[in-house]
Formats: C-alpha cells, sequence, structure tokens
C-alpha cells in the first residue's frame, strides 16, 4: 500500500504543470502533419468505411482561407476570427530585409495555419477547429456541397487521427517567437513570464519558465547541435541541483546526528525488547527515543520533508526539458532530445537515434543507481564505524525504518521507468544529477568527517592542557609543603 500510494502521488503531482502549447501553436503543428499526411488519413478512412468528402469541399475550405487571409491582411485588426497579433507579425515578415529577421516573423504559410485550423468560439475564446468547423457546417447547408461534405463520423475520425498524433507534442515553451523543429519550419509563438503565471499556473510562472528561460539561452550561446544543448542541460541540473543541496544542508547534518546517536538509541532499545508487541513498552520506548532526539536536537522524519521541496523542483524541470522549443532544433549523436528515449530505442533503427538512446539510458540508469545506493552505503559504513559489530538484537520501529528503507528503491524504479517514456532531455538531466549528487555525497562525508575530527581534536587538546595544569599545581603545592 505504501508503493502504491507513493507512485500514485508521483504520478499525481507529475501531471500539475501545464503544457505552454497555445491553440495557435497546435494549428501550426496540424497544418504541417495534415500536409504530409493528408493522402494516408484519406486512405485509412476509405479502408475503414467512411464516406470521403468530395474535392470541391476542399476546395472551398481553401478558398475560404485565401479569403480571409487577404481580408485580414488588407484590414488589419478588424477581423475577429484571426489574432491580431499574427497579422502584425506577418506583416513585419514583408518588411524585413535578411532571413533570419523574417525568421522571426509569421510567414504566409503559418498565418493561413491558424486561419484554417484555430480560430474563436462563441465566447471569444480561441479555439482548435474553429473556422474549420463554421466553413464545414457553410458547405453543409450549401446546395452545391451539401452532398459532397463530410459527414459526422468522418470529420470525428479526421480530427482523432490529427489530435493523436500532434496531441503528445508539447513543445510550446520558448521566450522568443521563431520557427523550431527539425527543419525549423513549425512556427511557436514567444510566451512571456507573466503571461506564464496567469495564463499556466504559479509553478509554471515559479520555476518551469524561468527554467525554460535559462535553457533556451544557454542553448543559443552553446549552439543548438550536439555539445551545446548537453552544456545548457548540464548548466541547468548544476543550478537546480545547487538549489536543492541548499535545502538539503540542515537534513545531511540531521543524517550525520541520528547515525551519532544510534549506540544510546540501541540502549533504549535493549530496555524495552518486547516493544513492538506490548503497548506500554512501546510507549515508553517512543518517549525515551523522542526525549534523546528532542536533546540533541534530531528530528527523525525531516529527510522525508527534504522531498517535499525537492519534489516541485524535479516537476518543474521536467516540464521544462519536456517543453522547451529550443531542443526541437538540433540533434546529439542523431537523436533529437525531445523524443521519448522509449519512441528512439523501438525504432531499432541503427543509423538513426536509436544506438544514442540505448546509451543514454543505460548510463542513466547505472547512475541513478550508485547514486541512490551511494547514500546508504555511507550512512552504513558510519553507522557501523560508529556503533561497531557489538549492536544489540532488538524489534526496530517498523513504521519509519521501513518507510527510509524502501522509498529510495520506489524513486529509483521511477526514474528508470519515466526515464524511458520522457524525452531523452530528462535522461541527460537525471545522468548529471546522479552524478553531482555521489560527488555531493562524498564531499559531505568528507566535511562531516573533518568537523568530526576537528572537535575531538580540540576536546582532546583541551583535555591534555587541563591535565598538565592540574599536574603542575600539584607538584607546586607538594614543593611548597616539602
Amino acid at each position: 500500500m505504501l508503493g502504491v500510494g507513493v507512485f500514485g502521488t508521483l504520478f499525481l503531482v507529475s501531471s500539475c504543470t501545464a503544457s505552454f502549447v497555445t491553440v495557435n501553436d497546435r494549428a501550426c503543428i496540424v497544418d504541417d502533419y495534415v500536409e504530409d499526411n493528408f493522402d494516408a488519413i484519406n486512405s485509412e478512412a476509405e479502408k475503414e468505411g467512411y464516406f470521403l468528402p468530395g474535392q470541391a469541399y476542399w476546395d472551398f475550405i481553401d478558398q475560404k482561407v485565401d479569403d480571409t487571409f487577404d481580408y485580414v491582411v488588407e484590414n488589419a485588426g478588424t477581423q475577429k476570427n484571426v489574432p491580431d497579433s499574427y497579422v502584425q507579425s506577418y506583416l513585419q515578415y514583408l518588411d524585413a530585409s535578411t532571413d533570419e529577421e523574417k525568421s522571426q516573423f509569421v510567414n504566409e504559410k503559418t498565418l493561413k495555419a491558424v486561419i484554417r485550423y484555430a480560430g474563436y468560439n462563441d465566447d471569444n475564446k480561441e479555439e482548435l477547429w474553429a473556422n474549420f468547423d463554421s466553413w464545414t457546417d457553410e458547405a453543409a447547408r450549401s446546395e452545391e456541397l451539401k452532398d459532397i461534405a463530410p459527414t459526422n463520423a468522418y470529420l470525428t475520425y479526421f480530427k482523432k487521427n490529427i489530435e493523436d498524433k500532434t496531441g503528445r507534442i508539447l513543445t510550446g515553451l520558448t521566450p522568443v517567437s521563431g520557427y523550431y523543429g527539425i527543419n525549423k519550419d513549425t512556427f511557436v509563438e514567444g510566451k512571456t513570464w507573466k503571461q506564464a503565471f496567469s495564463d499556466y499556473g504559479f509553478i509554471e510562472g515559479l520555476l518551469v519558465y524561468p527554467i525554460g528561460w535559462l535553457l533556451y539561452h544557454f542553448t543559443l550561446t552553446f549552439g543548438v547541435e550536439g555539445n551545446g544543448q548537453i552544456l545548457a542541460i548540464f548548466l541547468v541540473t548544476l543550478i537546480c541541483r545547487s538549489i536543492i543541496v541548499l535545502a538539503s544542508l540542515n537534513s545531511s547534518s540531521n543524517q550525520m546526528k541520528m547515525t551519532e546517536l544510534q549506540p544510546e538509541l540501541q540502549k533504549i532499545q535493549a530496555k524495552y525488547p518486547n516493544a513492538k508487541s506490548n503497548k506500554y513498552e512501546q510507549q515508553k520506548l517512543a518517549a525515551e527515543q523522542q526525549a534523546l532526539y528532542k536533546k540533541h536536537d534530531v528530528h527523525p522524519f525531516r529527510q522525508m520533508l527534504i522531498l517535499i521541496i525537492q519534489f516541485p523542483i524535479f516537476i518543474s524541470v521536467w516540464g521544462a526539458l519536456q517543453g522547451s522549443s529550443i531542443l526541437t532544433t538540433g540533434s546529439v549523436f542523431g537523436l533529437q532530445l525531445s523524443t521519448t528515449t522509449y519512441a528512439a530505442i523501438a525504432a531499432w533503427d541503427f543509423t538513426g537515434e536509436t544506438p544514442f538512446a540505448i546509451v543514454l539510458f543505460l548510463l542513466m540508469a547505472i547512475a541513478q543507481f550508485f547514486s541512490t545506493r551511494m547514500t546508504i552505503w555511507i550512512q552504513n559504513w558510519r553507522k557501523e564505524r560508529i556503533v561497531g559489530n557489538k549492536t544489540v538484537k532488538v524489534q526496530e520501529d517498523t513504521t519509519q525504518t521501513g518507510i527510509m528503507k524502501y522509498l529510495p528503491w520506489f524513486m529509483l524504479v521511477f526514474i528508470v521507468f519515466m526515464g524511458l517514456t520522457l524525452p531523452a532531455a530528462m535522461g541527460i538531466y537525471w545522468f548529471f544529477g546522479a552524478l553531482i549528487s555521489i560527488l555531493q555525497t562524498f564531499l559531505t562525508e568528507f566535511i562531516n568527517s573533518y568537523k568530526k575530527g576537528s572537535r575531538h581534536k580540540d576536546k582532546k587538546t583541551k583535555f591534555t592542557k587541563y591535565n598538565k595544569i592540574k599536574k603542575a599545581k600539584k607538584n607546586s603545592k607538594y614543593m611548597k609543603l616539602k
């Protein structure tokens, strides 16, 4: 039940970040997909027994798009079913003189894609298929087209086929509008920090957007191909892990104190050998343990509270890497980092994305295993060094021990599983995060050991100095007496 609860919570919270893909972004994605797969969609629909609309219907839709395009360009800002920002961007595109300048603005193809597949509903809100559905209804009422207009069954099949293929594309997070994708042919409108808060949510504005902003500028700085993307993800990982390290400093110190208290805890537990079955002994044991913790300012469950701080950061990095548009513009060893690791491996194409996807997954899984186990191994080594082999056989507190024993395994299985189903960029983040975690574990142990050694040395020095003074006073008193 604990495992089910942990996994349920992880999956529930992991769905809390909203996609930054707008209706207009989705219209551009749909247009690209339909352009490449229109014949295949209709061929499959015909095999399934759907009545295909006649060519005159598609010509009617094209004419509506062309007429609307001409009107909004000539009368910018007066057509309510087309976003004025896209019209103004197209006008800037016409005035741009270089290809680099033009790449930041909407071209004719993009504006027509938004006109065709987006629009405004009756509540004056942007909605996918709004214009398309309105013109289809008009065609169905027309005497000339009503016999060849699409049926509701065909329209449902047509839209579902497209949305199933394009709905999983979530790469809409970018602070700057432009063309993204492996061929840089899909326009994505830029989002502001204020927009992230108002349109998407508090976590998106507080964490996801800033991480995406950093990733965008780091990638532009180091390059959108190969090592540039890897270095950008590494820097983002380093910044996020540094925040987590600062937040968990007290937790590390708390864990060290817990280990040092093991001899005293065992003495207390030895006094109540039947605590598991005897409620009186159980209460007495708990009271003495709490008194010991309070005396040394130790909080047994602080380690679990740190996870509450770490998890929003983890989810936000997940959302930023999954939604970053800039990561779709290049590849690393043939692997596009916005591609899910499972899709790249399942393709089984050893001339494309598969080889690096397999290597990345294995490196990530191995690094995560050692990162998860390293802390436990060092804690056990430290405990054995402090307590020694002469431990007292007692019945442990199964609640806390069980949670802390199995939680790392739950997290390891979760990360490895999600490493397959998420974009490859998350695999790189988890790989670097694991390496940083291993380094943090060694540094923390070194610093704690050094501090502990310094404290013991100071105590020993003070004790030796005290003995010398005491001995000198005794000798002086003896000489006077003599």
